[in-house]
């Protein structure tokens, strides 16, 4: 939906110039974009349709260099999202509160809407998958696979599940491939327990007035209509084909110009935008190829190449991106092992001290590998770490896993 709602604000700035309302091939496609939301369907996928032999040239012609292996397990590699509800999209509470950032909004999962998402290889073999029903979560991992992916031995699965303590069975559900679930409306209430257990005061953080709202998007609808052309290319396979091409440190330059008010009152989420486009950013157009049929959205393709200063005449590294408003029929697993908040913390935690420790213990103070369980904490060391909101029989497992006072009170800090 990233790319849904970009193409919207885009699609939006063009048919508020009058001039681009003249050229029908940007005509075509911010009605295609402007109808994304209206169907109570949508299924999008992302894939890598890059060769090996393309992703290997990339990264010598950047200096990032890929070995074989790895542009092998890469090329080919999709992320596929299928979403469906009862009504259309854009009238979905989600969506609403999204666009809607004038004020807090209290957290409750949307029973309506039924989402998938899937990461899977070339070969189509599901390697992560995610699926919301009835405000319920349900994962399945394959690990093995994963670990293959980036190039590790998937031996190391078994050595990690072999070592864990009864008490995390549900990790081993996970390293063994079996669905799990978690009930997303229990999470969110644990959440919003835990944020006034910590502090009885409103954090007061800052959000996005509905007039700041509106400047930026007009912001961005001024930049897109004065750099963003359209150049209908015929057709290709029954779609109509259109190039959208923009000079990429123009666009840039606009974008950052635009957000730039922001920084004061986000300075986590923009206080580190450079002063002035990047010297990386290429002094060149740069273009995505849009398909639509039927009117309609139907996939679009983009070089990753365009962005590298560095990737010459013959490099090349192809995306796609397909799109549908129609999706697959989103169903709840029947055999899904239910875990809970804190069952989640624990695993994360598990994993990650099995593979600092590679196998052999977990992490030591500031996060360094460490042989058994931490150092042992005090009474006042303990009554402290409750205080935070954390309960005891979770922090006592934090330090046999082997984290010390400082890393779980740093933990207990940011839950």
């Amino acid at each position: 939906m990233p790319v849904a709602v970009c193409a919207s604000v885009l699609a939006a700035g063009l048919t508020a110039c009058g001039t681009v309302q003249q050229l029908s091939a940007a005509q075509k496609v911010s009605k295609a974009f402007g109808a994304i939301g209206d169907g109570t369907a949508a299924a999008a996928t992302i894939s890598v349709d890059a060769t090996p032999e393309q992703i290997v040239a990339f990264g010598n012609a950047t200096g990032d260099k890929v070995e074989q292996k790895s542009a092998e397990a890469l090329s080919g590699l999709s992320v596929s999202v299928a979403m469906a509800a009862d009504k259309p999209l854009k009238e979905l509470d989600t969506f609403k509160n999204a666009q809607n950032q004038g004020g807090s909004q209290e957290v409750t999962p949307d029973k309506s809407l039924r989402v998938s998402y899937v990461l899977s290889d070339k070969k189509g073999t599901a390697l992560l998958e995610y699926r919301q029903v009835d405000a319920k979560a349900f994962v399945r991992a394959d690990a093995k696979g994963l670990v293959k992916l980036v190039g590790e031995d998937p031996a190391q699965v078994d050595a990690i599940a072999k070592d864990l303590p009864a008490e995390l069975n549900p990790v081993k559900d996970v390293l063994a491939g079996k669905w799990v679930s978690l009930d997303l409306q229990e999470l969110a209430d644990a959440a919003k327990k835990s944020d006034g257990a910590k502090s009885t005061t409103p954090t007061g953080k800052p959000s996005l007035d509905p007039d700041t709202a509106k400047q930026l998007t007009n912001s961005l609808k001024d930049v897109f209509t004065r750099t963003v052309t359209f150049e209908d290319k015929g057709k290709a396979d029954g779609a109509d084909h259109v190039l959208m091409s923009a000079p990429a440190r123009d666009v840039f330059d606009g974008v950052l110009n635009a957000v730039k008010p922001l920084s004061a009152k986000f300075p986590e989420q923009f206080g580190k935008l450079p002063a002035k486009v990047p010297a990386d950013v290429p002094d060149r157009k740069i273009g995505v190829d849009v398909y639509l049929k039927g009117g309609k959205f139907s996939s679009a393709t983009f070089d990753l190449a365009q962005l590298s200063s560095k990737a010459g005449p013959g490099t090349a590294f192809p995306v796609k991106l397909a799109f549908s408003q129609s999706a697959p029929t989103v169903q709840a697993p029947t055999d899904a092992t239910k875990l809970t908040g804190e069952d989640i913390q624990n695993a994360v935690l598990s994993l990650a001290s099995a593979g600092a420790g590679a196998g052999k213990g977990g992490f030591g103070t500031s996060g360094k590998p460490q042989a058994g369980p931490g150092k042992p904490l005090t009474d006042a060391q303990l009554t402290e770490l409750t205080g935070l909101g954390m309960p005891k029989e979770q922090i006592l497992m934090f330090n046999q896993l082997g984290m010390g006072y400082e890393d779980i009170k740093g933990l207990a800090q940011e839950g």
